[in-house]
């Protein structure tokens, strides 16, 4: 199925009719009024990168804090398979997709990252708030841990 059509039928069950991405492929949803994602596919990967904010990177300080964050994304194991990137002044959590070929699987992988973002989230802005004002995230809960 065509990116654009699992597209409208994303702006069909979300009440959002005529949602389309635009001419780069990409297109950004608001959930619950404060949880931005983009959704941007690259027609030479075949692929689509699902990206949302979690935190100002500059609230995330310290050789500490960082090393947390990269060991949480490493090989997706605390993040659900995303990793975190500096995008501006923006911390993002990112995942790559093989292109999807129907809607149900995009919906599932959104609702799987969207759970990411807000427990990200929460965690950094906890932790930022905490004495001394430094993001250090500890590790995600164990129903968020790949488990073999």
């Amino acid at each position: 199925m065509r990116w654009e059509h699992i597209v409208a039928e994303l702006g069909e069950a979300t009440g959002l009719e005529g949602l389309a991405p635009d001419a780069h492929g990409s297109c950004s949803l608001l959930f619950d009024g404060e949880h931005e994602l983009t959704l941007v596919r690259d027609a030479t990967e075949s692929a689509v990168f699902i990206y949302g904010r979690v935190a100002e990177s500059v609230a995330v300080r310290g050789e500490e804090a960082w090393r947390a964050l990269l060991a949480a994304s490493c090989l997706g194991a605390e993040t659900g398979g995303a990793a975190f990137a500096v995008y501006g002044k923006s911390l993002i959590l990112w995942k790559r997709h093989d292109d999807f070929e129907d809607y149900p699987n995009l919906e599932k992988a959104l609702n799987k990252f969207l759970s990411q973002v807000i427990v990200w989230k929460e965690k950094l802005a906890v932790s930022a708030s905490a004495p001394g004002g430094t993001a250090t995230p500890e590790a995600a809960p164990e129903e968020y841990m790949l488990r073999i």
